[in-house]
């Protein structure tokens, strides 16, 4: 079984690093009004290219998020704007790895937030894949036109194209997707459901893919610490638990979901890839 491995840069988020990770900037008596701390996030996905047909783990945001007119609502921008060349956007990377949305055989979503599920509307003959309880969460919020990380343009065209679901169930547990690729559902925590990816390789060790299930070393610890957007804490923790401990037992490595500094350490797509 022979697979490849491309981790695709998608750009950034700029965010209060307090809404990452809640009590990083603190007031005191002494220094009553600290300065707030903007970071940097990266916006990722990742291409496996597999004999039964290629894989493609998350699909960042659309290219057309920003601006007057763009499918982000104004506040939303402005807490958290997304930078990112014509070449960050995903069907250009797909394109220069000489691909197109076509092409791809299978796409697993670990969430319906903006950062993650914004270009899934292109491909219209893949199947998607999702989970039930997430799928159920985005619907509501777009019945109820509460936008929030679910991009109610971004669910509007999606609904419209028809796209090819395959929803899983809290209870299938985790699901063997093809050769040296195994879903990882994990269910409620940072959102209503989250999908991860368990990735093998010939020549190294394997690699769980987490998104943000755990957004980078710092939330994963030991000890853990609460991220500041999740849906269930107690399922987000108990899915950090569940995390390390099958990277104990494996030896796998975790790529967190916007871990900067780990991203930069990353092979890019534009470099090579992982097999």
């Amino acid at each position: 079984m022979a697979l490849k491995l491309h981790v695709l840069d998608l750009g950034n988020i700029s965010v209060d690093i307090n809404m990452l990770i809640p009590g990083t900037v603190i007031a005191s008596p002494g220094t009553p009004n600290p300065p707030g701390q903007i970071v940097d996030i990266p916006v990722t996905a990742h291409l496996i290219e597999h004999p039964d047909g290629n894989i493609l783990y998350d699909t960042g945001c659309h290219p057309e998020c920003m601006g007057p007119n763009g499918r982000w609502p104004a506040d939303f921008q402005r807490l958290f704007p997304y930078h990112g060349g014509e070449e960050c956007h995903l069907p250009n990377r797909l394109e220069a790895l000489g691909y197109g949305p076509d092409q791809m055989r299978y796409v697993v979503l670990s969430h319906l937030h903006n950062d993650h599920a914004g270009c899934v509307e292109y491909f219209r003959k893949s199947q998607v894949i999702i989970h039930q309880d997430e799928f159920s969460m985005a619907l509501r919020q777009y019945a109820l036109r509460n936008s929030g990380s679910y991009v109610w343009k971004d669910t509007d065209t999606w609904l419209k194209n028809e796209l090819n679901w395959q929803l899983i169930t809290p209870e299938q547990g985790d699901v063997k997707l093809a050769d040296g690729v195994r879903i990882l559902n994990f269910g409620v925590g940072h959102a209503a459901g989250m999908l991860g990816l368990k990735v093998d390789f010939r020549s190294r060790p394997g690699i769980l893919l987490v998104s943000d299930a755990c957004y980078n070393r710092t939330v994963y610890g030991p000890p853990i610490k609460m991220a500041g957007f999740m849906n269930d804490s107690a399922g987000f923790v108990r899915t950090l638990n569940r995390i390390r401990s099958l990277a104990d037992d494996t030896g796998y490595e975790v790529w967190f979901g916007h871990d900067r500094e780990q991203f930069e350490s990353l092979t890019k797509s534009t470099e090579g890839f992982y097999e």
